[in-house]
This record gives structure tokens, C-alpha cells and sequence, in this order.
């Protein structure tokens, strides 16, 4: 089984004062590929995920937290695009709202047009479960996820943002 971790951060979320940065954090533990996770994390910009092109319509906790998942789902994508024999799935989020949204029976009041996006691409990726952990707990993915997240919206350049156990370690000072 694989397990992914994912956070969104929207720093100033939606203060009219301030522009929102946005990012989002994935952590990937595949133990049949390697011993390290796999980091990814995105920078929001005009409301628009980075690299990918998601369109998240507004930049938010909400949003962002849903663009997580998106990526998430589309690494799954990809390994199963590339042959990789991926049996099951579990994404954790601390997100009620967007695990709910994509894989419970919640209808969206906002945001219509991203969950559907989302939804659409976890109807293509079978074999995946959510699972809701708490944020800013003892979880050190989550936790990693969110330093991902974060480093995402400060738009921190990829050889600045630290590895897993870089940041483990940063950590334990």
C-alpha cells in the first residue's frame, strides 16, 4: 500500500488587504520504491496551481486543501501511467472538508467547479481510501506535508526546501 500525506496552506487566507499566498505539500511513502518519501510541493499563483495548471478559482485554506489532493491523486496517475503496480491507496489529510468533499457524500456550496475537477480525477484512480488525521499533531507526515505547504506559498526554491529527514532533524533542535 502507499500512503500519501497531503496539506494545502493559504498564508493571509482571503484577507482583502493582502494578496493570499498559496501552496500545496504531498508526501509519498511507497515502501515497494524506496526507503525516503517522495516530496512534491506547488505553488499557488493567480489562483492557479503551479506547475500543473489546476484553476482553483480563489485562493483559500479550502481550495488549496483540495488542490492537494488533486496532486495527489495525479502522482498515483502517473506511477500507474508509467507501469508501477500500485494495489491500493490511502490518502491522509487534515482537511475534513476537502476529504469529505472528494470522497464522502458532502455536496459542495462553493468551490463547484475544483471538487469537480478533483472528483473526476479520483473516479479515474481506483483504490484509494481518506483518512482524516489532525493537524499540527505528533503526525510527522502531516506534519512534513505542511512544512511542504507552507514552503509552497512562500514560493521557497526547490533546493532550499529540506529533504524528509533534513526536516525531521531541523525538527528535533
Amino acid at each position: 500500500m502507499i500512503e500519501i500525506y497531503v496539506d494545502g496552506s493559504a498564508i493571509n487566507n482571503e484577507n482583502p488587504n493582502i494578496p493570499t499566498l498559496g501552496g500545496v505539500g504531498v508526501v509519498v511513502i511507497n515502501s515497494f520504491l524506496s526507503q525516503h518519501p517522495d516530496d512534491y510541493h506547488s505553488t499557488v499563483e493567480n489562483h492557479v496551481l503551479s506547475p500543473n495548471g489546476l484553476e482553483l478559482g480563489k485562493t483559500t485554506n479550502n481550495t488549496t486543501e483540495l488542490a492537494a489532493i488533486h496532486v495527489a491523486l495525479q502522482v498515483i496517475h502517473d506511477y500507474r501511467a508509467e507501469g508501477e503496480d500500485v494495489p491500493a491507496v490511502k490518502i491522509y489529510g487534515d482537511s475534513q472538508y476537502a476529504g469529505n468533499l472528494v470522497f464522502g457524500n458532502w455536496k459542495p456550496k462553493e468551490n463547484k467547479e475544483l471538487v469537480a475537477k478533483v472528483k473526476k480525477l479520483a473516479s479515474e484512480v481506483p483504490n484509494v481510501t481518506w483518512e482524516y488525521v489532525k493537524a499540527h499533531a505528533d503526525n510527522q507526515y502531516n506534519n512534513y506535508a505542511d512544512y511542504l505547504a507552507r514552503s509552497g506559498a512562500y514560493k521557497t526554491p526547490r533546493e532550499e526546501v529540506l529533504s524528509f529527514n533534513e526536516w525531521l532533524s531541523s525538527e528535533q533542535i
